[in-house]
């Protein structure tokens, strides 16, 4: 999987939460573990299970006009050496995240890419705000409100896994940044 790709798939998950999925039980607080990494579903609110395989799991809360998700996929990670390598991976990676049929959908207007050593691996803060024009189920613009960690998987050093939390609404989410840092924090990326 190319690069490219990740912030595309992620936002078509982002984009189906909430649409007409069949009612599921509830799996907040509940762990999934695959090979590549262990993953805890948000603890507060009602959540389902939107995908799940060896390299995705995503997670999907609320309803149409009000959507969160929280995901892990893995993904093909290009070279880096430092951190503005690693920095400049994520930013032109964004940089070519648009809608095929609606290049203007997006209005990018706050984004922050900032390489981190939080983790024994390395890593890279990505946070963005941006307004939604056609978000699916309703009318009105939305806002869109991302944030999240990429990392090269200790693993493999050929692959990455973005851990993403994010938003979408008529209005922003003030308590965003504590739940996505609560979710990015459950996810476990094993060494072997």
């Amino acid at each position: 999987m190319k690069f490219e790709a990740t912030i595309s798939i992620w936002l078509s998950i982002g984009l189906i939460a909430g649409c007409g999925a069949p009612e599921q039980a509830s799996v907040a607080g509940e762990l999934f573990t695959t090979p590549y990494m262990s993953v805890k579903a948000p603890e507060s609110g009602e959540w389902r299970v939107q995908s799940k395989s060896a390299t995705e799991i995503a997670f999907a809360s609320g309803e149409v006009g009000n959507t969160l998700v929280a995901s892990v996929i893995l993904f093909r990670f290009g070279p880096a050496a430092t951190p503005a390598e690693y920095e400049k991976l994520i930013r032109d990676g964004a940089a070519k995240d648009v809608d095929p049929k609606y290049p203007d959908r997006y209005e990018l207007l706050e984004q922050s890419i900032k390489y981190t050593g939080e983790r024994l691996y390395p890593c890279v803060r990505y946070q963005a705000v941006s307004k939604d024009k056609r978000a699916k189920g309703t009318s009105e613009p939305q806002f869109l409100e991302v944030d999240g960690l990429y990392c090269r998987h200790p693993m493999d050093p050929s692959v990455g896994a973005v851990m993403m939390y994010s938003h979408r609404g008529l209005t922003r989410d003030a308590a965003l940044r504590a739940k996505a840092e609560a979710f990015i924090q459950s996810v476990t990326l094993p060494e072997k």
